[in-house]
């Protein structure tokens, strides 16, 4: 009687897991990968639903009338364990351990920006803010630089074109490339030499040409440098909506789970951790970035135009390709040079060859470059511009 009772509440239970990833099965990820609507981890999650409500079907009654007996033990260990993971939340929060707090100032970085028609999106003119311990500081064309003044006599002007990497994500502003490349430059040219930092966080090469056809020609540069991520073939679509806060309006249960885990420290550094630490996964995510899509086609497609924008305006042009380490084999370095239609390519991993990536890196998971990154960047990028001007004489 008591193991028949028993395996009806199996059976309820069961059902319950099962209506459970039935719900779980209705989420749609932001990045979907599995089957056109689920990223690689939350189809593991929806895997690991499926396989406890399958257990729980197969499994005997008598499982259950152990539960029952062993129910206080269980439920202080489910204290125990929350208050572990409470714990656990606060001290990753205070330490911020491996630098997981990029995500978190990443979010405000893209929130403080203002939709714009042709851009998707923009930094505010004439105003600052303070991401992390770096106060920024942006111009009255909303770029992260002083006040643009009217070209000077004898000026050498250069339009730094660019994502986070230019724009110098968590590096002060004396300290970013740009800065320093003024100052090498001004040394080494004798003569006026001004750069702009024209890079915002996110942008493709889409992005960058428009800026430049929309804003950047009427600046009057005599170098564009164009430094190339492995990013920038990445779609951006509009219309730009940031979220300007927390809510759980409109979002299915599932959702909201996904929600409220993403504000938690603790999560992002296990999802951190799952992305970029189980290569195999990562390198099977990654390599759909190489085979030619829509984000890769749009990039050269623009990398054209803008060759061609340079060359009908007397500007010249310089590439520096953006990673850590060289590879010449790598096909998009490939394609960037063939569409580079003869303007240098300088391959940045060259520079840092030998060098340890994580010394020049702002943290464990932010893996943007550092301020000794920077100070390498402008050296090299110095010496590449001045060649390049003498042999263009």
């Amino acid at each position: 009687m008591v193991i028949a009772r028993f395996g009806c509440v199996k059976n309820y239970v069961a059902g319950l897991a099962w209506m459970g990833a039935l719900l779980a099965a209705t989420h749609r990820s932001e990045s979907p990968v599995i089957l056109g609507r689920y990223s690689w981890s939350y189809a593991y999650l929806l895997g690991s639903l499926v396989s406890i409500a399958a257990m729980l079907s197969l499994a005997k009654s008598t499982w259950l009338v152990k539960l029952c007996h062993a129910r206080a033990g269980l439920v202080m260990s489910g204290v125990s364990l929350l208050l572990a993971i409470c714990l656990t939340e606060v001290g990753v929060r205070a330490a911020d351990l491996y630098g997981i707090s990029y995500y978190e100032l990443v979010g405000d970085y893209m929130r403080n920006m203002q939709a714009d028609e042709h851009l998707i999106y923009r930094h505010k003119p004439s105003w600052e803010q303070r991401i992390g311990d770096v106060l920024v500081i942006y111009n009255e064309r909303g770029l992260r630089d002083r006040p643009i003044l009217p070209k000077a006599d004898g000026e050498y002007r250069i339009l730094a074109l660019g994502d986070s990497a230019t724009f110098g994500w968590g590096v002060p502003q004396n300290q970013i490339f740009p800065f320093r490349l003024e100052q090498l430059l001004q040394s080494r040219l004798q003569r006026p030499v001004r750069v702009i930092n024209s890079g915002v966080g996110g942008y493709n090469t889409v992005q960058e040409l428009t800026y430049f056809k929309r804003e950047g020609v009427e600046l009057q540069p005599d170098l564009v440098m164009l430094t190339y991520v492995e990013n920038d073939i990445e779609e951006n679509k509009g219309p730009f909506k940031p979220k300007t806060g927390f809510s759980l309006r409109g979002l299915s249960l599932p959702g909201i789970v996904v929600e409220i885990s993403r504000k938690l420290w603790l999560y992002r550094l296990a999802d951190h951790t799952y992305h970029y630490a189980l290569h195999k996964q990562m390198e099977g995510e990654s390599s759909k970035l190489f085979q030619g899509g829509q984000g890769w086609s749009d990039s050269m497609s623009a990398l054209d135009e803008l060759i061609a924008t340079c060359e009908a305006n007397n500007i010249a042009l310089i590439v520096f390709y953006f990673r850590w380490e060289p590879d010449e084999e790598n096909p998009l370095f490939r394609d960037v040079v063939r569409h580079a239609n003869g303007a240098p390519v300088k391959d940045m991993g060259q520079w840092f060859k030998g060098l340890d990536k994580f010394s020049l890196t702002i943290s464990r998971v932010d893996s943007h470059a550092n301020a000794e990154a920077h100070r390498v960047m402008a050296k090299h990028m110095a010496v590449d511009i001045v060649n390049y001007l003498v042999a263009r004489k």
